[in-house]
């Protein structure tokens, strides 16, 4: 189900809606570079990050592209060997490429991204996304919510609020491409061997979460079964059998492959915190969604595929 995301329709009347508050763009100039903060007492972040920095190898092989469980067996892709971030792009790595470069990403350019903000209640159903999707004054990978001073993105967690350009910049620098949908899906699924039900990439055979997703009735009631209500630090959950952590869950990630013809959106693959049971349901390998390249969301982020192993 493409549901889940801020479509076009609702990014424009959330921009319309800014704009006659009397909102304006915030000059990016005399920001703090590397504004981004220890992780929280308790997190999993420090022993999961030095257990998972690098690159791991995606050996050569075919992917059964989009295979969904018995009767969706999707269609064989050969995938050349490559090798993966092991996790999604962290707040701390980024912060290294913004201090390098001076990169200003397009949220700060626009002085607003999307936020998610969980409502109390729903004046109408399901597909009214605009109903928990905020364009927020001042959010971006640095604050994540749009906040102050206490609201400075946790270092090890990944980063969102990155639209397509900010993506690919980063992996320009960091001497890689974003993977194709082909790369990231042969990279997700690990060492499967047949067909999958499709809840078993996110819950085990007890119905325990194994990535972080949505439990409970979306958007209004959050269980935190699996100890997260938003992004959780990298490395956090185990990580699948080409030593790949968080592929399913936690934030969506961009690819390089397009989405139809239009040449303004990507696709993006691996669902979020977000996805639960009765909406979007994308927690994995198959599933993807359309996302609009300038737009940056607070649970979209992205890891980078590299034709060399890691120094």
């Amino acid at each position: 189900m493409r549901r889940g995301l801020p479509g076009a329709a609702a990014v424009v009347a959330l921009v319309a809606g800014l704009a006659s508050s009397g909102f304006t763009t915030a000059d990016p100039a005399g920001v703090e570079v590397a504004a981004i903060r220890a992780a929280p007492p308790g997190a999993c972040a420090g022993k999961a990050r030095k257990a998972q920095e690098g690159r791991a190898f995606v050996p050569a092989g075919q992917v059964s592209l989009g295979e969904d469980g018995p009767g969706r067996p999707g269609r064989a892709v050969a995938v050349e060997g490559f090798w993966l971030d092991r996790h999604e792009v962290t707040n701390r790595q980024f912060a290294a490429f913004v201090d390098a470069t001076g990169y200003v990403t397009q949220a700060e350019r626009d002085g607003a991204s999307a936020v998610f903000v969980q409502p109390e209640h729903l004046a109408s159903g399901l597909d009214d996304a605009a109903q928990w999707w905020k364009l927020t004054p001042r959010a971006n990978w640095r604050r994540p919510h749009g906040g102050g001073a206490d609201d400075l993105a946790h270092a090890d967690e990944p980063v969102v609020h990155v639209a397509y350009a900010d993506a690919v910049a980063y992996a320009r620098w960091a001497g890689g491409r974003l993977p194709t949908e082909a790369q990231w899906e042969r990279a997700a699924r690990g060492d499967q061997a047949g067909p999958r039900a499709p809840q078993a990439w996110a819950y085990d055979d007890d119905g325990k979460p194994t990535a972080n997703t949505w439990q409970g009735d979306f958007p209004l009631a959050q269980s935190n079964e699996d100890h997260f209500t938003g992004v959780a630090p990298v490395g956090c959950f185990s990580p699948n059998a080409f030593g790949l952590s968080d592929m399913i869950g936690n934030v969506w990630e961009w690819t390089a492959s397009p989405a139809g013809t239009s040449g303004v959106e990507r696709l993006i693959k691996g669902g979020s915190f977000l996805c639960a049971f009765n909406y979007c349901a994308n927690f994995r390998p198959a599933a993807w969604q359309a996302q609009e390249e300038g737009i940056g969301t607070s649970h979209v982020g992205f890891r980078v595929a590299y034709e060399t192993p890691s120094l």
